[in-house]
C-alpha cells in the first residue's frame, strides 16, 4: 500500500441540501499565495452569539473499520511508527450533529487524540495499491462524496474536533498576534490569533462538574490556549464571549472564534512576563485594525496570515455592524 497526496482534491466541493438549509454557504479566503474556501452561515452565527447551545453527550467516537487501516497506514507515513497508545492520555470533544439557527441542543463525544490525528489529517492523501496502482481509498471520503458534496458534521465519518480560538485586547486597546514555530504541523510559520487550538476534554470535565453548554466548551478552551501560548499572568482576569464558527479548510474541523477582554494593559503584560508575537494597537476599531494588518502582512509575504485569523476579523466585522 502506498500513500501520496492527492492531485484530484475535490477543489470546488458543493454544499448537502442540509448545510443550504441551515444557511451555510462557501466563502474565500485569498492570502495572496493561494485562496482558500471555508463554510460559514451568518445566521448560525448570530444563533451562537445569543443563545447557549445545551449539551448531549453520546458514546466515544471509532474510527470506522472499513477505514481503520489506511488510517494508520497515512499515519506511519506522516510520522514514522505509530502506536496508538501513546495518545492515550490526550482526548478530545467531537461534534456528531448539526448546528442551524434553531439548534437548542448539540451531540459531542469523546474521541481519543489517535482518532483525529488518524482521521482530520487523512484528507489529502490517497492510497494506492502497490501491485495494480488503483486508488483504494481516498481520505477525503471522511469528509464528502464522489461527488464533492460536503457531508453535514452528523453524517460525515470524521470526529468534528472542535476548533476553539480567540482574539484578545488588553486594556490599553492592543490586540494580541500570536505566530505559530515553522516546525507546527498547521500553518507554519504563520500569524494566528492571540490563542488557537482544538478543544480538550479537560475543557467539557471541569473540576466541579461537567459543561453543559457548547460556549462552555469553547470558551474554556480558547482561553486556555490564549493562557498558555501567549504566557498571560495569573492575575490577569478575561471575559470571553463566542462570536461564530466557520468549517476551514483541513478536514472541514469546525473551528468556532471568540473575542476577550483582558483585565490589565499591554505594559502591564510584559512586565509580568506575557510573550505574545506582537502587541497590534488598535487605530480605529478593532476589526478594521485587524483586517488592514492581515492585508499588508499577505502583501509583504503571500500565505503569511493563517485563515483563522482571517475569519477572526471578519467576525469582529460582523458583530460591529
Amino acid at each position: 500500500m502506498s500513500v501520496e497526496l492527492s492531485n484530484t482534491i475535490q477543489e470546488n466541493p458543493t454544499l448537502s441540501q442540509t448545510d443550504l438549509n441551515a444557511g451555510y454557504e462557501i466563502r474565500t479566503y485569498d492570502d495572496g499565495a493561494e485562496t482558500l474556501s471555508f463554510i460559514t452561515s451568518d445566521s448560525v452565527n448570530r444563533h451562537l452569539r445569543l443563545n447557549d447551545i445545551e449539551l448531549v453527550e453520546t458514546t466515544p467516537y471509532e474510527i470506522p473499520e472499513r477505514y481503520a487501516r489506511y488510517s494508520q497506514i497515512m499515519l506511519e507515513h506522516q510520522l514514522g511508527q505509530v502506536n496508538k497508545e501513546a495518545y492515550a492520555n490526550h482526548r478530545v470533544v467531537g461534534i456528531v450533529s448539526d448546528l442551524t439557527k434553531d439548534s437548542k441542543t448539540v451531540t459531542i463525544c469523546l474521541a481519543e487524540y489517535y482518532d483525529m490525528l488518524a482521521t482530520f489529517y487523512s484528507f489529502p492523501y490517497v492510497y494506492r495499491n502497490d501491485e495494480t496502482h488503483a486508488v483504494e481509498f481516498r481520505g477525503s471520503s471522511y469528509i464528502y462524496n464522489d461527488f464533492g458534496v460536503v457531508y453535514p458534521m452528523s453524517t460525515n465519518f470524521g470526529i468534528n474536533p472542535i476548533g476553539a480560538n480567540t482574539i484578545a485586547i488588553t486594556k490599553d486597546g492592543k490586540i494580541l498576534i500570536q505566530k505559530q514555530s515553522n516546525d507546527a504541523r498547521t500553518n507554519p510559520g504563520r500569524l494566528m490569533p492571540s490563542g488557537s487550538g482544538v478543544a480538550s476534554w479537560h475543557d467539557y470535565e471541569y473540576q466541579d462538574g461537567r459543561a453543559t453548554t457548547l460556549q462552555q466548551i469553547v470558551i474554556h478552551g480558547a482561553e486556555y490556549k490564549l493562557v498558555h501560548e501567549c504566557m498571560l499572568p495569573d492575575e490577569c482576569t478575561m471575559k470571553t464571549k463566542m462570536l461564530g464558527m466557520a468549517r476551514v479548510p483541513t478536514g472541514l474541523k469546525p473551528d468556532f472564534y471568540c473575542f476577550t477582554s483582558l483585565s490589565m494593559t499591554s505594559d502591564e503584560l510584559k512586565a509580568a512576563g506575557a510573550t505574545p508575537y506582537e502587541f497590534l494597537p488598535i487605530e480605529d476599531e478593532a476589526s478594521t485594525t485587524l483586517r488592514r494588518y492581515i492585508a499588508q502582512a499577505n502583501e509583504k509575504n503571500p500565505s503569511s496570515v493563517a485563515l483563522q485569523l482571517h475569519l477572526e476579523a471578519i467576525l469582529l466585522a460582523e458583530v460591529c455592524r
